[in-house]
């Protein structure tokens, strides 16, 4: 999100007599984009907040897969030997810190923070935790109780019982550390074997958080609206699958209508790591058929 745009749309809102109450993000590797927002866009959206007397709903859930935090060491293609826990052998933590929440730098009570035990422990738990002040919570609840009633009690007694009991605070840790070295090399591994074969097919930024890499398919025409029907085709005839743009898009459900081209969303953390090449090899051949 551009902090300039969210003014303008504040401000446009406003003047037309609908000023805007909320504005929802995905700071830290954004669903399917992947994009991280810096420190500085951090502190910037959050002045347009004030100015605008905007609640801030902080949707969080791959804050803890910040791949700057994770202690990658050199090794062989392919391999996760090359990757640590993130600590040296004083088991002192030698990486990057997580970049600060908007939470973190709320200063006026405006900000709702949502975590999710489901990209960080197991995706089936459908467990998470709200932060937010205490007068937002006690309304927060009343919804809760009238709409879901709760989360599932088996869920939430598993991950009570693995936190507190198993684990702790230092456990919990421990885990963190090794999930963000192994996505880390997940992604590393991944972005190194999508430019070895999607040179010139395809274009992408690699993702300093989160499970996924947006791919741009450069090689085909923007304004022809069946290219990117014939690259599916391809990839559903080759065994590939990869979330098409269409679903992520606001202004329409036909392939081309996020604009300026075709988009590919690719996860990284849900298959076998051999995997990869296999599936970039058969997504390249699925691209040049469509250009065909």
């Amino acid at each position: 999100m551009v902090p300039a745009a969210l003014d303008h749309a504040c401000c446009t809102a406003r003047a037309d007599g609908c000023p805007l109450r909320a504005v929802y993000l995905v700071p830290t590797g954004q669903n399917p984009t992947g994009a991280t927002m810096s420190l500085a866009r951090r502190r910037a959206i959050y002045a347009v907040a004030q100015e605008h007397n905007l609640a801030i709903i902080e949707d969080d859930p791959y804050y803890f897969l910040q791949y700057a935090a994770a202690s990658p060491r050199s090794s062989p293609a392919g391999s996760s030997a090359g990757y640590d826990s993130g600590c040296d052998a004083a088991g002192e933590e030698p990486m990057a810190p997580l970049l600060p929440s908007l939470l973190s730098l709320d200063t006026d009570g405006r900000v709702i923070r949502l975590d999710s035990f489901s990209k960080i422990l197991a995706p089936n738990l459908r467990c998470g935790w709200i932060t937010a002040p205490t007068y937002l919570l006690d309304r927060l609840q009343i919804l809760n109780e009238t709409t879901v009633l709760q989360p599932s009690g088996l869920s939430q007694g598993i991950v009570s019982k693995l936190l507190n009991d198993v684990w702790g605070i230092d456990g919990w840790d421990a885990h963190l550390r090794d999930l963000r070295a192994e996505y880390a090399m997940r992604r590393d591994l991944f972005v190194r074997i999508a430019g070895k074969h999607l040179d010139g097919l395809a274009e992408f930024t690699v993702p300093t958080a989160g499970m996924f890499v947006w791919l741009r398919i450069a090689a085909l025409d923007a304004a022809d609206p069946t290219a990117m029907q014939r690259v599916l085709g391809g990839m559903k005839k080759a065994g590939v699958m990869m979330a098409p743009e269409m679903p992520f898009s606001s202004t329409g459900s036909a392939p081309g209508s996020l604009g300026g081209g075709h988009y590919l969303r690719a996860a990284f953390a849900l298959v076998d790591t051999d995997m990869f090449e296999p599936a970039l090899q058969r997504l390249a051949q699925a691209i040049v058929a469509a250009q065909l």
